[in-house]
């Protein structure tokens, strides 16, 4: 595999467009209990536009209230005879606030490269302190992560189930996120039913229930890269050199929400400990798959322009589907894109 590599001077690592008709598809299942329904093939013409709050599954919320989960789909437009390929994309908030349509520029943007991208909705909710993070329930907090990766999950899932309603190639699945999304997607690839444990305690899984949940669906996916504006990942050994996925970051080394290098949270003791674009680019490395990081020296909790993100992620995730990836680490404005 051929591999480019980027290096720079080294400083102190420091509804609609479209509705889809009834027509369009041919799974006539309830969309929550159906089986998979193969993407189209590459002759056949697909949807394009904009679908909104399509309803991937329902789940109970942190208050005990059941909660329909949505997303929304955006597609290439007009004439188009391919599958392209999907990017799950998960809106920041702390995993208090936000939703779906704070990604709707981005979403747009990624379209315009030839993605497919389906922002989503997932539960919100913890006790936070405002005035001071660190008298905060970081218990909740903790719970409101998994709750996260309970329904993206559950939201692939959905994707891959109707994927020729939407003119999506499985064999490439791309998940990105900012800052609590950042963290979700950075989780998602490795975290699976049978190795949650590592990572949640007993209690949490106990109560929440299961990995997989909020749908009936079975489908499997296999994630190719990840985007990771200012995430980080509590448990960095469960990424192995078997399970690693190449990822482009994008981080501050003056986070004080997200550390970019080994920290907690907000800076409180009393949150875990998280690994943020320095180790996971390392570690990722360490293993000889491709990974991209752009840092910004003295940037805080949200770095570079929305234009600079989309074309250094459109770049490295089309480095990956033409098997000639891109690897480096960059400090400041210089570009990933060759």
């Amino acid at each position: 595999m051929k591999m480019k590599t980027g290096y720079v001077f080294k400083l102190l690592p420091v509804a609609a467009l479209i509705i889809l008709l009834n027509s369009c598809s041919k799974d006539t299942s309830n969309p929550l209990t159906g089986t998979n329904t193969p993407p189209p093939d590459d002759t056949t013409t697909v949807p394009t536009g904009v679908v909104t709050d399509v309803t991937y599954g329902s789940a109970v919320d942190w208050k005990g209230q059941s909660e329909q989960l949505k997303l929304d789909v955006y597609m290439p437009t007009a004439g188009r005879t391919t599958k392209k390929p999907l990017i799950v994309f998960i809106h920041g908030g702390g995993f208090l606030d936000g939703d779906k349509s704070s990604a709707a520029s981005f979403a747009k943007l990624m379209n315009d490269k030839g993605f497919i991208v389906a922002p989503i909705d997932y539960r919100l909710g913890w006790s936070k302190n405002e005035n001071n993070p660190c008298n905060s329930d970081t218990l909740g907090a903790f719970e409101a992560y998994y709750r996260a990766l309970q329904d993206t999950r559950a939201a692939i899932r959905f994707l891959v189930a109707h994927a020729s309603d939407y003119g999506i190639d499985t064999s490439w699945i791309f998940i990105g996120g900012s800052s609590a999304g950042g963290v979700t997607s950075l989780s998602i690839p490795y975290y699976t039913d049978a190795n949650v444990a590592a990572t949640f305690s007993s209690s949490i899984i106990s109560k929440l229930g299961p990995l997989d949940t909020d749908n009936n669906l079975k489908n499997t996916f296999k994630i190719k890269a990840v985007i990771a504006m200012w995430g980080a990942i509590e448990n960095p050994n469960i990424i192995t050199a078997a399970n690693a996925v190449p990822t482009i970051f994008f981080h501050g080394t003056q986070d004080d929400v997200v550390p970019y290098n080994v920290s907690h949270f907000y800076t409180c003791d009393n949150f875990q400990v998280s690994y943020g674009a320095k180790p996971l680019y390392d570690r990722l490395t360490g293993f000889g798959v491709p990974a991209v990081a752009h840092i910004e020296p003295g940037g805080g909790h949200g770095v570079y322009t929305e234009e600079f993100r989309v074309d250094n992620s459109a770049c490295f995730l089309e480095s990956i589907m033409n098997n000639t990836p891109e690897t480096g680490y960059y400090i400041g404005e210089q570009s990933s894109c060759k």
